[in-house]
């Protein structure tokens, strides 16, 4: 029986974890990462055994069907997703495979997955799986044993709640869980996990509204390679480059109300329409409320925004390079 959750302070001394339900689509075979490759924004191909990198999907129209962790293996790729959009990554790539040498498959069903956290997360997890060393870049894993069972350890950071992915066997995830618990890391409030999410600005599926594209979200240095070979919604996302703006950022809003407003909440400016508020949590960094949504960018610096009756502004945009880099500050000390 796991211990009571933990609201957690990410630069405590203390760890936690928390289960994580993540789709798992593995793309193998010869042709596999090259096939993946051609409908991907990130540049698939030149990633070694062993790394990873987020990775937009995206239609023939340049819109965005998921944001993902992509992981390249010895036999080709993992690709980590939303809980539930398994299927829908599973058949946009089935859609477009003819002769090619790859099998895709949806392995969530299969596979649990956890999430350790904290100051502490580093070595409580090489201590527990016996390796001299872990993954020291976002989206780098190690296949590494735990009671002679295979686990894929992924560092992970710039997501809110950063420090390991561990990931096996359903059996073998709540052995690990047995020994978090043994080691005096207690299971982490989701309600705070969610927290550190939004105010990194890291999108869900709430987020990611009909049509959005993906400069839109802001994670353009971790997702997208502008160098890489044609690959499908790439006019699109070439050509917004080009231009060099879009029409919406994902931004965090500071809204001056005691109460959280119910998700979806208008965001407004003079009476119109400027964004919708897909996420709220309150925020103990700076003491309000905050929510996550796409805002026009004709009012991302407006000192009017409203939130219903409440006051409203835009306090972080996603894509800053300052606000990216501080996430990999997670496991470092208070100073």
């Amino acid at each position: 029986m796991s211990n009571p959750a933990l609201s957690i302070d990410p630069h405590s001394g203390a760890g936690a974890w928390a289960r994580l339900g993540p789709a798992v689509v593995t793309a193998t075979g010869p042709d596999a990462v090259r096939f993946v490759d051609n409908f991907a924004t990130a540049g698939l191909s030149s990633l070694a055994v062993g790394a990873g990198s987020e990775s937009f999907f995206t239609d023939v129209r340049g819109w965005v069907l998921a944001l993902t962790t992509v992981l390249r293996t010895e036999n080709g790729l993992v690709i980590l997703a939303a809980p539930g959009l398994g299927p829908t990554l599973r058949d946009h790539l089935e859609r477009y495979h003819i002769r090619e040498a790859v099998e895709i498959a949806d392995e969530s069903a299969g596979q649990s997955s956890l999430l350790v956290t904290g100051q502490a997360a580093a070595e409580v997890v090489q201590q527990l799986v016996g390796a001299a060393t872990l993954p020291a870049r976002s989206c780098d894993h190690q296949n590494l044993q735990l009671d002679g069972v295979p686990v894929r350890v992924v560092r992970v950071t710039g997501q809110g709640a950063d420090g390991f992915w561990v990931q096996a066997q359903p059996g073998a995830i709540e052995g690990f869980i047995a020994r978090l618990t043994a080691a005096n890391l207690l299971q982490a409030d989701p309600a705070t996990l969610e927290s550190l999410r939004i105010e990194a600005c890291y999108p869900t599926p709430a987020e990611i509204l009909e049509k959005t594209l993906p400069q839109e979200l802001g994670r353009d240095t971790l997702a997208i390679s502008f160098k890489k070979g044609c690959y499908l919604g790439q006019e699109t996302v070439a050509r917004l480059d080009a231009m060099g703006h879009v029409n919406r950022r994902l931004a965090l809003v500071a809204i001056d109300a005691a109460e959280p407003p119910p998700m979806p909440a208008v965001l407004e400016l003079e009476g119109r329409t400027v964004a919708t508020l897909t996420s709220v949590c309150h925020s103990s960094q700076r003491a309000c409320l905050v929510g996550l949504g796409l805002v026009q960018t004709r009012a991302l610096a407006s000192p009017d925004l409203r939130v219903g009756t409440a006051a409203a502004r835009v306090v972080v945009i996603a894509g800053d390079p300052k606000q990216l880099s501080s996430t990999a500050a997670f496991l470092q000390p208070r100073d």
